[in-house]
């Protein structure tokens, strides 16, 4: 029965097999995986899905499409930035700044890949409203400011108010 099949033959199964394989595993994986789910879900933002975006996910909504712009093996937003509206980096400076702020502190911030952001969440901060947290100079300054004016709030209001800055063309 085999001996009608060369080498060659037996190899590009064997290939084929394994690519298949491969790929299985893959979309598996993305299946699996939420991130991947939500930046597939955002990856493009049109006028209805802004409006039919809650409140409470729109700048998670912002951000997965901003992510979803990168690279999935090395994301790294910061080479984007001058290919995004300023509202799309204001609302991206401003939530990171925020969540790393929430894990660690200024100090690791700085150390950190998203340090880079600090000024770019400066002038997010200012674009959006919260005065007191593009003023800020020091940690406890930063954070009791995030506190009373709960920018990503701002950030939703701005969204609401700027949609073509969010918007794909």
């Amino acid at each position: 029965m085999f001996e009608n099949f060369d080498i060659g033959t037996l190899v590009m199964i064997v290939l084929a097999v394994i690519i298949g394989i491969y790929l299985h595993r893959l979309e598996k994986k993305e299946k699996s995986d939420p991130l991947a789910a939500l930046y597939k879900q955002y990856r493009t933002l049109s006028p209805e899905t802004l409006a039919a975006t809650p409140d409470g996910e729109l700048v998670r909504a912002v951000v997965a499409n901003v992510m979803a712009k990168t690279d999935r093996r090395r994301p790294d937003v910061y080479h984007l930035i001058p290919l995004l509206s300023h509202g799309r980096v204001a609302v991206y400076s401003v939530w990171l700044i925020c969540h790393e702020l929430e894990i660690s502190d200024m100090e690791a911030l700085l150390r950190s890949p998203s340090g880079r952001f600090l000024e770019a969440a400066a002038d997010g901060f200012s674009l959006i409203g919260a005065a007191a947290c593009a003023a800020a100079e020091d940690e406890t300054t930063l954070r009791e400011a995030i506190a009373a004016e709960q920018p990503l709030s701002l950030c939703v209001a701005y969204i609401r108010d700027n949609p073509e800055e969010f918007i794909d063309l």
